[in-house]
């Protein structure tokens, strides 16, 4: 019977082993896995919004609207009064004890309230609302300037992605012709320098798969520094390269441009904010008023009453003041008409920018096809005997590069719009073409 047990308890020890084996591999393989970096997928719309969210100088923009609406808040408020109280006459008599009666006291409690006249305080308000405004259009103006730059990262990065698959296609091509001339030498139909010249073909494709995939990591570094994210986070990226085509003429771009760019808006609103300063500068001539009410006790009388004060500007009329606003109204007005010249020109250049990106788009586009079949009949005519080695390997060569000629014209194209949606103000309006 004591065997039996012992037996027993030998073979579920036994048993337990490979169990708890595979328990601490699992265990090690969730652990393993969590600490490596986990790849996401991104699209173009996606990156924009975490953009928006956690790109450092957007939350600044944010924090100094937060700033300019409190100090719009706080100029509605009104100067805060003061009151005043005095005590006189509290005798000390010889016998050391203090004393303090109605009797022996007088003094008073006096309250004023300075009142601002002549409608500085709504000025004063209107200049806060003004710069409240500023400080929004400068957040709409900052959020284009970052759109634009994750658009051109984003297509950078989408480039290398694509060139990574062109790449691989390419040494696969190439590796498949190491083979072909290997069979054609064993079957005396191919050189040594043919093998030889092969061979390198396939160490230059296998170099620049290399160089694609760490341009690529690299690119999507910078991609995430831009979203405010971890650096070494993996990503894949959603979209594709495409032609797209514009609605719009440049008539209506530069129409748009001068109504809708915050910077326009943002300057029209300091040419604003500049004459309701001149308005301000030119009223402090006229005084404030300071009410005030009082309360005054002498022996046993007492006296009530109120008052008024008025500061009159003598000695300092505020010329100088008077003068300054006025020239910072001026410069403001000429570095708006600066600025509305600069914009038409900025619309101007990279609207047609992106007219010769997408002309290069289309005429590659044709190329591509070419190109496709090119390879086509070199492949046929390399494998039949009617093409010789080196006009095969010259067509591989041709034919890769019109491929990336073409994503790179692409992602000049997407760049190209991208600016130009910055010049603009905002999107423009654009289909796919067919």
């Amino acid at each position: 019977m004591k065997m039996r047990n012992k037996i027993v308890f030998y073979q579920k020890t036994r048993i337990r082993e490979p169990i708890l084996s595979i328990m601490i591999l699992a265990l090690f393989c969730a652990t393993s896995i969590a600490a490596s970096p986990k790849e996401s997928s991104l699209s173009m719309e996606e990156a924009l919004s975490i953009a928006y969210q956690n790109n450092p100088s957007v939350q600044e923009a944010r924090q100094n609207v937060r700033i300019s609406e409190a100090k719009y808040r706080q100029s509605k408020k009104f100067a805060n009064p003061e009151l005043e109280l005095e005590i006189a006459k509290i005798p000390n008599d010889l016998g050391g004890e203090n004393t303090f009666n109605s009797d022996t006291t007088e003094g008073g409690v006096s309250f004023s309230q300075p009142i601002q006249t002549f409608g500085k305080r709504g000025l004063k308000i209107s200049i806060a609302k003004d710069e409240k405004i500023q400080a929004e259009l400068g957040l709409k103006d900052l959020l284009l300037e970052v759109g634009r730059e994750v658009k051109e990262r984003y297509t950078e990065t989408l480039l290398h992605q694509k060139s990574i698959d062109l790449s691989r296609d390419n040494m696969e091509r190439a590796q498949r012709l190491l083979d072909q001339v290997n069979i054609k030498y064993n079957a005396g139909k191919a050189r040594n320098h043919e093998i030889a010249r092969a061979k390198l073909a396939v160490a230059k494709a296998r170099n620049d798969l290399l160089k694609v995939e760490n341009d690529f990591k690299v690119s999507v570094s910078d991609l995430n520094i831009l979203l405010g994210r971890n650096m070494r986070e993996e990503v894949t990226l959603k979209d594709n390269l495409t032609i797209k085509d514009m609605d719009q003429n440049l008539d209506k771009l530069l129409s748009v441009a001068l109504q809708e760019r915050a910077d326009i808006l943002n300057q029209e609103q300091e040419v604003t904010k500049k004459d309701k300063e001149l308005q301000l500068s030119k009223r402090q001539r006229l005084p404030d008023v300071n009410f005030g009410l009082f309360a005054e006790r002498e022996e046993t009388l007492w006296g009530l009453g109120a008052g008024i004060s008025f500061e009159f500007p003598i000695w300092n009329q505020f010329q100088e003041d008077i003068k300054e606003a006025s020239i910072e109204k001026e410069t403001a007005e000429m570095m708006l008409d600066a600025l509305k010249r600069e914009v038409e020109l900025d619309v101007y250049k990279a609207f047609q920018n992106a007219n010769l990106a997408r002309r290069s788009v289309l005429n590659l586009k044709n190329a591509i096809k070419e190109a496709n079949e090119l390879l086509r009949i070199i492949t046929i005519e390399y494998q039949e005997g009617e093409a010789s080695f080196l006009i095969y390997l010259e067509g591989l060569a041709s034919y890769k590069e019109t491929k990336q000629e073409y994503l790179e014209t692409l992602a000049d194209y997407a760049g190209k719009l991208a600016v130009l949606e910055q010049a603009v103000g905002g999107e423009i309006e654009l289909k796919e073409n067919k």
